[in-house]
């Protein structure tokens, strides 16, 4: 590795007269990506399962008349 044969500067170059700072990058939550939006969990819902009101299979009673 060679050596240089300059001083190190004290400060770093001055920056062109235009320059201006780029604004940061956004990053996403850590925890979750963009395109995962948290769901409630089926198992914790209050409402009643669909299949009991006629949406899903049909069991052959009723049980809102129950």
């Amino acid at each position: 590795m060679s050596v240089p044969n300059e001083p190190i500067p004290d400060q770093p170059p001055m920056p062109s007269p235009g320059w201006k700072p780029e604004p940061p990058i956004k990053e996403p939550d850590p925890d979750r990506l963009p395109d995962e939006t948290p769901r409630p969990n089926p198992d914790e819902n209050e409402e009643p399962a669909k299949h009991l009101y006629g949406i899903g299979p049909k069991i052959g009673i009723d049980l809102r008349k129950a």
